[in-house]
């Protein structure tokens, strides 16, 4: 799909963190989580959601190092949703191993893998893989170079700085889809969207806080970006989005002590933040950045958005915090049954 499609992309994703123990006294292991999110997959296919993200970390905090790995797992068990990291830290990773591990995914899946590629928010990868944190811009540029020569060329001559050298290099398998859709993952740097537009890749664009003025102006930037290299139509603009849909306002708010746990640092210099009750009731309001209420609030804030930055996807996280399985399993429900519905009729209709 272009940005000149009138279909919408509505699916899913998750950071998969993992809390021992959650605020509301239940206990889980990563063994739980991981079955949980296979589960959250199948749940997404059944319902005819459109795609499933799966975030990458290495630390005791999160549950998935390798989403390859368990989008796989998810990829023999559906049908027909897409499966997409979200992100792959490309940072910290060799990219000829990561186009070889979603090639295998597409082929295992019958062509519905692609790739989120990011710089990464969290410093653990850089120590675990000797990457200095001082140059994650500058390694991320030429392993995404590299990565999208992997992608065009199936046998590859390339010479950078930071991986050794490769001279008619076969990088196998080849992937199903004739161009493995890979994305770049944006969390509010100009610089990085005007480099996606440049590419004329897809960009995932998260939105976390602030106002949605600084969200367009983003997107003004990458479109522009990619008009001027004469990518116009290649481009497509994705948004995440904080997401929990519930019957009632009161069910909503109270989901808050999760919220604050899955932000909150986790130890001493770890990453994160302490989210307030005030900054959680300000998020829940209709300008604010949260899509957490009835399906009907959520819908309203999520068209005012389509409005403000014309997304081709929309990717809702869905399980964060430790929320129970069958809380998770609504609120996918209504984002199915409600908001996307919504969301497709609204991209359908001409202008």
């Amino acid at each position: 799909m272009s940005a000149h499609d009138p279909d919408l992309d509505v699916g899913i994703a998750s950071l998969t963190d993992v809390q021992p123990r959650t605020v509301d006294g239940r206990t889980r292991t990563a063994e739980d989580r991981h079955h949980q999110l296979i589960a959250l997959g199948m749940t997404a296919d059944r319902l005819g959601l459109d795609h499933i993200g799966i975030g990458e970390h290495h630390s005791p905090d999160f549950a998935v190092s390798s989403p390859a790995v368990m989008l796989a797992a998810i990829a023999a068990r559906t049908s027909r949703i897409r499966l997409t990291s979200s992100v792959s830290t490309l940072s910290t990773l060799d990219p000829v191993r990561l186009y070889e591990d979603f090639a295998t995914l597409d082929l295992i899946s019958k062509g519905r893998a692609e790739i989120t590629v990011g710089r990464s928010a969290y410093p653990e990868p850089f120590e675990l893989f000797g990457v200095p944190l001082s140059l994650y811009d500058q390694v991320f540029a030429e392993k995404l170079d590299l990565l999208l020569r992997v992608r065009g060329e199936e046998q590859v001559t390339w010479r950078g700085q930071f991986r050794p050298p490769l001279k008619k290099a076969a990088v196998v398998p080849r992937a199903r889809q004739d161009a493995l859709p890979i994305w770049i993952g944006v969390g509010g740097t100009p610089a990085s969207a005007e480099r996606a537009g440049r590419l004329g890749l897809p960009m995932m664009l998260g939105y976390i806080g602030g106002p949605v003025e600084r969200l367009a102006h983003l997107a003004d930037l990458y479109r522009a970006a990619g008009k001027k290299a004469g990518h116009s139509d290649r481009l497509r603009l994705g948004l995440g989005v904080h997401f929990f849909g519930a019957d009632d306002a009161a069910t909503a708010r109270d989901t808050y002590p999760h919220y604050r746990d899955f932000l909150r640092p986790k130890q001493p210099g770890g990453g994160g933040f302490t989210v307030s009750p005030e900054q959680f009731r300000a998020g829940l309001e209709p300008s604010g950045h949260l899509l957490i209420g009835t399906p009907e609030v959520i819908t309203e804030k999520a068209i005012a958005l389509h409005s403000a930055v014309r997304f081709d996807r929309l990717q809702a996280l869905v399980d964060w915090g430790g929320l129970p399985e069958d809380a998770v399993t609504a609120s996918v429900e209504h984002l199915a049954a409600t908001v996307a519905p919504a969301l497709r009729e609204l991209a359908a209709t001409p202008a």
